[in-house]
C-alpha cells in the first residue's frame, strides 16, 4: 500500500468532528426506523439522508410537473413501501464484514440502486451507497467522487476472488470495485498500524486526504 497512510494520519481520521452529533442522529434515525413500511419513516430517511450528503433523490433525469413534495409522498414511498429492501437488508443485517459477505452486500446495493433508477431514471449508486450505510454502518462504505479520487492514490491491487465478485451480474460494477478497494485499504490499514477503520472513519481518512489535496491546490 502507498499513500503515506501512518499511525498519525489514522489516527487524526478516528478524533472526534464536527460531525459527529449530526450523523448520530441519521444513525439512530435509521436504527429506530429500520423498516420501509409507513410513509414517514420512508421519507424522513430518504429525505434528511439524501439532503444531508448532497446526494437528494428528487434530483432526477426529468422533472415532470410533479412537485417535490408528491414525489415523496407517493412516487418514493410506493416505490421503497413496495420493494423487497427490507428482506435485503434483514439477510444481511447479522453480517460481518468480510470476503465472504461482499457478494450479498453488494448485490443489496444494486438492487436499491435499480429500484431509485425506476423513479429517476439515474443510477443512483452514491445515494444507495449512504443510504445503506445509515442503516447498516459496519457493511457499507461510502461512495462519492472525492472518496473515489482519493482512493486511487493507494496501490491496491485487488485478489482474482474479488475481480470474479466484481463481474457478477448483480453487482453494480463501479461501487463493486470501489467498494472492493476500500476493503482492501481497510484491512491493510488494519495489518500496518493495529487499527480497524470502520467504514465512517476510512471515509473520514479519504475525505481528508481530498481536502488536503484542494488546500495545496489553492495555495500553489
Amino acid at each position: 500500500m502507498s499513500g503515506n497512510c501512518n499511525i498519525a494520519l489514522v489516527n487524526e481520521c478516528i478524533k472526534k468532528t464536527p460531525w459527529d452529533l449530526g450523523n448520530k442522529v441519521l444513525y439512530d434515525l435509521c436504527a429506530n426506523y429500520f423498516t420501509h413500511i409507513t410513509d414517514e419513516e420512508i421519507i424522513a430517511k430518504v429525505w434528511l439522508i439524501g439532503r444531508s450528503y448532497a446526494a437528494a433523490i428528487e434530483r432526477r433525469k426529468e422533472i415532470l410537473e410533479d412537485i417535490n413534495d408528491d414525489f415523496y409522498k407517493l412516487t418514493v414511498v410506493n416505490a421503497f413501501m413496495n420493494s423487497e429492501i427490507d428482506g435485503y437488508l434483514k439477510k444481511i443485517s447479522l453480517f460481518s464484514l468480510n470476503i465472504e459477505s461482499i457478494p450479498s452486500i453488494l448485490k443489496t446495493h444494486k438492487y436499491l440502486i435499480e429500484r431509485v433508477f425506476d423513479i429517476t431514471k439515474l443510477e443512483k449508486r452514491s445515494f444507495s451507497s449512504k443510504y445503506l450505510h445509515f442503516h447498516l454502518p459496519n457493511l457499507f462504505f461510502l461512495y462519492d467522487s472525492r472518496a473515489m479520487s482519493s482512493l486511487r492514490q493507494f496501490k491496491l491491487k485487488l485478489s482474482n476472488e474479488m475481480e470474479n465478485i466484481i463481474e457478477m451480474g448483480s453487482v453494480d460494477k463501479e461501487y463493486g470495485r470501489f467498494f472492493c478497494k476500500c476493503y482492501l485499504l481497510q484491512q491493510n490499514i488494519l495489518q500496518e498500524t493495529g487499527t480497524l477503520l470502520s467504514p465512517r472513519q476510512l471515509d473520514n481518512l479519504l475525505i481528508y486526504i481530498a481536502n488536503a489535496k484542494i488546500k495545496i491546490i489553492n495555495h500553489q
